[in-house]
C-alpha cells in the first residue's frame, strides 16, 4: 500500500477537477462536505441510458468513468469557498489493471486497483489500495500497483 501527501494542492485539484489526467479512471464512490454533505455511488446504473451511449461503455464495467463524473464535482466544488473535506475512490479500468498485472502470477484474483484521494480541508492524501478475490500472501499485485501509480503521480509534475 502506498500512502502520499500532496504538496501542491491547487495543482493537483487542477488536475483532477478541471483536466483529464484521471479520466481513465472508474468513479466508485465518494462523498463531499460542504454547507451540507454529499453522497456519491459510482455504480452504473444501465437503464439510464440510451443503447447508443451504452455501446461506448464496455459490458464488464461495473462503475461509471470518472470523466463522467468529473464535470459535476467540479460545479459542485467550484467556487469562492473550498470544501470542508471531499474523499474520492477511484479504480483503474480493467483492461488497464490486467494489462499492468499480465506478468504477475497472482493476478486472477485482483479485482481491483484503488486509489483513495482524501481532501482534508487543506492537504490532499492519496493511498493506493488492491481489491481480492480471494485472501493471498503473494504482494505482486501491490507492489506493481504502486509502482505504475508513483510514475502516474510524477507525470502530472506535482
Amino acid at each position: 500500500m502506498l500512502a502520499l501527501q500532496i504538496d501542491e494542492v491547487k495543482t493537483f485539484m487542477n488536475r483532477l477537477l478541471a483536466g483529464s489526467a484521471f479520466d481513465t479512471f472508474l468513479f466508485v464512490e465518494g462523498a463531499l462536505q460542504m454547507g451540507f454533505g454529499y453522497e456519491f455511488d459510482g455504480h452504473l446504473n444501465r437503464d439510464f441510458y440510451t443503447e447508443d451511449e451504452l455501446a461506448g461503455i464496455d459490458e464488464e464495467e461495473t462503475y461509471i468513468s470518472y470523466s463522467q463524473v468529473r464535470p459535476v464535482l467540479f460545479s459542485l466544488i467550484r467556487g469562492k469557498r473550498t470544501p470542508l473535506s471531499f474523499r474520492l475512490t477511484l479504480q483503474l479500468k480493467e483492461s488497464q489493471a490486467q494489462a499492468l498485472l499480465s506478468s504477475v502470477s497472482s493476478a486472477a484474483s485482483v479485482k481491483g486497483l484503488l486509489l483513495n484521494i482524501r481532501y482534508d480541508g487543506q492537504k490532499v492524501f492519496l493511498t493506493s489500495g488492491v481489491n481480492y478475490s480471494a485472501f493471498s500472501f503473494d504482494k505482486a499485485p501491490e507492489r506493481a500497483w504502486d509502482t505504475w501509480l508513483t510514475e502516474f503521480i510524477k507525470s502530472l509534475s506535482l
